[in-house]
């Protein structure tokens, strides 16, 4: 655990725009850390907050914006968000930030058939059929190889475990877990029970028709026939603990 000085410290805020109340708090709590020696960076910082839900954590970490371990602020409705907007205690945000103390969570990584570009997944990866007729799913965890026909599939995280995945049927974990869920999304005659693998298996799955492909509930485009992701666990994710 690094001790930082408070004047040394650099925080980024990240707002979702979309929303008032987290563009207003966001001003908010700039004011209140300057006040109290914090720097503000819209560059590289020790720590990220986010402001406006998980999905705001979700859009910055994908697009890269993030830096440092990350503090989520969102509704009462917010899961991964250390806080709710609603009963915000600035001297516990200040504690949080002090403290520096935080959990590396499993993160997942996606390539399209063999390019170099990596696509980084906090929640999940899924790919879905795009006009609500079955696609046939091929699934490949190190040497086994999976076949089924449904609406597609998840990969999750532990963090991601307890949101679609749970709703498609899959199990939540902690989100300390150093595994990998695996749920398809409505099989056909259920012939594919949802599985939990390690953390260091290769996963790759294709769908014999074009589908979507949905990172942390960013759509990213739109699959042709038999394009192959290749998906393995990614560099970890540091959240602040409150």
């Amino acid at each position: 655990m690094t001790a930082w000085k408070i004047d040394s410290m650099k925080v980024k805020i990240l707002a979702n725009t979309r929303k008032g109340w987290a563009s207003s708090l966001s001003r908010s709590i700039e004011s209140f850390l300057r006040s109290r020696g914090f720097s503000i960076s819209h560059s590289s910082a020790d720590a990220t907050i986010c402001i406006g839900g998980d999905g705001t954590i979700f859009h910055y970490a994908y697009f890269g914006k993030t830096s440092g371990s990350i503090l989520g602020i969102g509704s009462k409705t917010s899961s991964v968000c250390q806080f709710h907007h609603e009963k915000l205690s600035m001297s516990k945000l200040i504690s949080a930030l002090n403290a520096n103390k935080t959990e590396k969570r499993l993160t997942i990584s996606a390539r399209v058939n063999e390019d170099s570009k990596s696509f980084h997944s906090i929640n999940d990866i899924v790919i879905h059929t795009h006009d609500y007729r079955v696609i046939t799913v091929s699934l490949k965890v190190d040497k086994k190889t999976y076949k089924f026909e449904g609406d597609g599939i998840i990969i999750s995280t532990p963090t991601g475990s307890s949101a679609y995945c749970y709703s498609a049927g899959g199990k939540i974990l902690p989100r300390s877990e150093r595994r990998i869920s695996i749920v398809p999304i409505c099989p056909y005659k259920r012939s594919l029970k949802p599985m939990i693998v390690d953390e260091s298996a290769e996963i790759t799955i294709s769908a014999n028709r074009t589908s979507d492909f949905i990172i942390d509930g960013i759509y990213v485009g739109r699959l042709q026939p038999e394009t192959k992701l290749h998906i393995k666990k990614g560099k970890d994710a540091e959240f602040l603990v409150v």
